[in-house]
């Protein structure tokens, strides 16, 4: 399924604005009228757009308004996180499309056979493609999973088998952070020249992407930035990676357990009531706090998202907030704009198929994209 630059930019302005017509998008893009009607109708053949109730005009034809097909083609979304697989159609306008279907598994040598079952139960004429998330670190050339939490202990792990559930059809693979960042960057109307760090802190699992003029910044392994993998000379237990002392081990219920066994609360709900009392959520704040202020000196964005729902409590976000603020370097902490986004269901296949709607209205995303081998029509 390929999307061409010019029916991208024309999807692009449906996606922010909707509601235009063929002149008004002649006059946005500067394509010429013809070449405008042409990629509308072909878009609209493939069911991607879809015309509105014709609309009076003061002189001349009626106008028509194009808008994003919601009720046609569909993104299935695929999700491969530690002890679960999940799996769901998200519409052209990222609205979920009857429920998400989540399987527990026992173990991650049952992720990859999970994943295949689920696909291939969802998978129907209607699909436009897959899009699918993966915690860790992936080798783009050999499409192989090399460092994962939904793959513990395992490495070197072939997407083929998914690749080929998915039954002929574009299945993109990327990073469950970037997945995130997608979704941000879509749901937010965010401006895609802008430098963005965000960073998801949820209980033991925290990550973090990097967009670098609206797209995401990979390195040698296609992967996000592993934040949660910043070690501190602090005792925990082991984390997946082998390591102890993981910033992802420190924010966590076990964490708040092992230093305050009297205190038998999750760290959210030590969140939802935190005060000056708690010395081993401030600990975890204060390594949390230190690791996001050291990564913005270093990326220095134009933005910092947090991601999480930890950030509904006021008063831990606030200090949060303030520790972070006070340790940025002097001549940036007033150019960072900070955002909270509380998405408690961040990093599931819903997420992963906002992913997918990036192939539509974001310019060169990125990811594995593994082809069918013969073209098809959509």
């Amino acid at each position: 399924m390929q999307i061409r630059a010019r029916q991208q930019q024309i999807l692009q302005h449906l996606w922010r604005e909707g509601g235009l017509s063929r002149w008004e998008l002649h006059k946005k893009t500067g394509l010429t009228p013809n070449g405008v009607g042409q990629i509308v109708n072909d878009l609209i053949e493939r069911q991607i757009i879809c015309e509105g109730a014709p609309q009076a005009s003061k002189a001349g034809r009626p106008r028509i308004p194009l808008e994003i097909d919601p009720h046609n083609r569909h993104i299935v979304g695929l999700s491969l996180r530690r002890g679960q697989v999940s799996v769901c159609k998200v519409n052209l306008k990222g609205q979920l499309i009857g429920r998400l279907e989540v399987k527990k598994i026992e173990s991650s040598e049952h992720a990859i056979p999970t994943a295949c079952q689920l696909l291939k139960s969802i998978i129907d004429p209607n699909t436009l493609f897959v899009s699918a998330n993966v915690t860790g670190h992936i080798d783009p050339e050999k499409q192989t999973i090399l460092f994962s939490s939904a793959l513990q202990g395992r490495g070197g792990i072939s997407l083929a088998p998914i690749s080929e559930a998915a039954n002929h059809l574009p299945i993109l693979f990327d990073n469950d952070m970037h997945a995130l960042a997608a979704r941000w960057v879509l749901t937010h109307q965010a401006e895609l020249s802008e430098d963005l760090l965000l960073v998801s802190v949820n209980d033991g699992a925290i990550g973090s992407a990097m967009l670098i003029e609206g797209k995401p910044n990979r390195g040698c392994v296609l992967s996000a930035n592993e934040l949660g993998h910043t070690r501190f000379f602090t005792e925990t237990e082991q984390c997946y990676c082998g390591h102890k002392g993981c910033l992802e081990r420190i924010v966590s219920t076990n964490f708040l357990h092992q230093h305050n066994p009297d205190n038998p609360a999750t760290l959210l709900e030590q969140a939802a009531v935190f005060g000056n009392n708690n010395p081993s959520l401030e600990l975890a704040i204060k390594h949390l706090t230190a690791a996001i202020a050291n990564a913005v000196n270093f990326v220095r964005p134009h933005r910092l998202v947090l991601v999480s729902e930890l950030t509904r409590y006021p008063t831990f976000t606030d200090t949060l907030l303030r520790q972070v603020r006070g340790l940025l370097l002097m001549n940036i902490v007033d150019r960072v704009k900070i955002d909270l986004w509380d998405q408690p269901a961040a990093r599931n296949a819903e997420t992963a198929g906002w992913l997918g709607l990036t192939r539509l209205y974001c310019n060169d995303w990125g990811g594995i994209i593994t082809e069918p081998q013969k073209p098809i029509e959509v």
